[in-house]
């Protein structure tokens, strides 16, 4: 640490000035400029007091070396052409932004380094991915609440995105998004015992959800090299983003805390055929959970009609395979929170009966294969209590005003026959004589 400004300023030049010489004559160049670097690095960090005047040094040289050895060429070969000392400034660039993000007047002159990282060439990154993962997940996870404009979440998810493309650095970044969420986010099942005045408002902002969210869809869907390692870890994840900011778009009554419409679509089909219609029981179940915890979270009315047709046709047309009885019984859960949610809502218009219609037909059927394929089965059991419970809602007074009352009774009706097939309807009579 240097108490003179000035001279730690030349200092730091004549050290910047030695990463790239006129003339290299030496073989063990690149080792003393990785060590010139080093030592302008820690003067930098340890005088962080000035850092608002020697950083822009770094920032001047670093978009030096960053820059097209022909500008304006499809070459993409840079003025460095040294792969060591280009990791090391990489690394630099990390670090500065560890310990220096929260100097204000200094966060504009960080971003435009972390953005000469995205032009790099992915043939680098690849090969520097661990590091970059490492270093960008803390970034993240030291930095999110700083992070106060669109662009400075855009810049972290594009650089999150390069480094989860090589397997050595999905890991890190993976991790770096957990841990935000699991400290940013309360948990939705710990409020539901709280008072409202207790609930403790997300501290991940609209911009930063959003970044997640379109991570977290690349994780769950095999975006990177088709691995499904994070599958199930990032539906957990993605579950809390989406309960929690709904749930304080609900408390401040504006619509600025929540997922806009187009990352509800992804979120709910992702979940739906990649993770719901697996073969595997278990991961199946985790995806209908998470989809009615979804559900919870959603105002009915925050969600257009069409979408919510869109998501009616792709459960009952493409439902669990019978065969992964684990699977299609958790389905019914899921199946009955949109019979309870969406009819009253959606029934209230004439002109959606022929859809719902179509639906519950499809529902009736799928009920009549639960039931077929052997009453001493947990898959039967799970059909007479889901299909028992719609029908005894929808009979209840007050269920659903207007024209809704006569298409829910039919809805009612129809499901109810599957159970007199079967002889299992005595729950249904014995509330409705009750």
């Amino acid at each position: 640490k240097h108490p003179n400004n000035n001279i730690a300023k030349r200092i730091l030049s004549k050290l910047i000035d030695c990463l790239l010489p006129a003339e290299i004559d030496d073989p063990r160049f690149e080792h003393n400029s990785v060590f010139a670097l080093e030592l302008a690095a820690r003067l930098l960090i340890s005088n962080n007091s000035n850092a608002t005047d020697l950083f822009p040094i770094f920032l001047s040289k670093f978009e030096e070396l960053f820059a097209p050895k022909t500008p304006g060429s499809e070459d993409s070969s840079l003025v460095l052409k040294f792969p060591y000392l280009l990791e090391r400034i990489v690394v630099t660039i990390m670090r500065a932004c560890i310990h220096l993000y929260d100097i204000v007047e200094l966060r504009i002159h960080l971003q435009k380094s972390l953005k000469l990282i995205e032009d790099l060439p992915s043939s680098f990154t690849r090969t520097i991915g661990d590091r970059l993962g490492c270093g960008l997940a803390i970034v993240l996870r030291g930095c999110f609440y700083l992070f106060e404009t669109s662009d400075e979440w855009s810049t972290i998810k594009t650089l999150l995105d390069i480094a989860a493309q090589d397997k050595s650095g999905r890991g890190f970044v993976f991790d770096g998004i957990a841990s935000v969420i699991d400290y940013a986010l309360p948990s939705p099942d710990g409020e539901e015992d709280e008072g409202e005045e207790n609930k403790i408002e997300p501290m991940l902002s609209h911009d930063g959800a959003e970044a997640m969210t379109t991570l977290l869809l690349n994780f769950l869907h095999g975006s990177y090299e088709n691995d499904l390692t994070y599958k199930i870890p990032s539906m957990m994840c993605m579950k809390k983003v989406y309960g929690c900011l709904q749930g304080a778009r609900t408390l401040s009554n504006t619509s600025h805390d929540h997922l806009q419409l187009i990352d509800w679509e992804k979120m709910v089909t992702t979940i739906y055929n990649d993770v719901c219609l697996s073969d595997d029981g278990l991961i199946a179940k985790n995806g209908f959970e998470s989809l009615k915890r979804v559900l919870l979270s959603t105002n009915v009315e925050s969600i257009p009609e069409e979408n919510w047709f869109i998501l009616l046709d792709m459960v009952s047309g493409r439902p669990p395979c019978i065969a992964v009885q684990q699977a299609r019984t958790s389905s019914l859960g899921f199946i009955e929170r949109l019979f309870l949610m969406l009819m009253p809502y959606l029934s209230k218009k004439k002109e959606n009966w022929v859809k719902l219609e179509e639906f519950t037909i499809t529902m009736a059927s799928l009920a009549r294969q639960n039931l077929r394929a052997g009453r001493a089965t947990e898959l039967f059991e799970t059909t007479v209590h889901t299909v028992t419970n719609i029908a005894n809602v929808m009979s209840m007074t007050g269920y659903v005003d207007g024209e809704g009352v006569n298409f829910c009774a039919w809805v009612s009706e129809t499901l109810l026959d599957e159970l007199e097939r079967v002889g299992a309807c005595g729950g249904v009579h014995a509330m409705m004589v009750a």
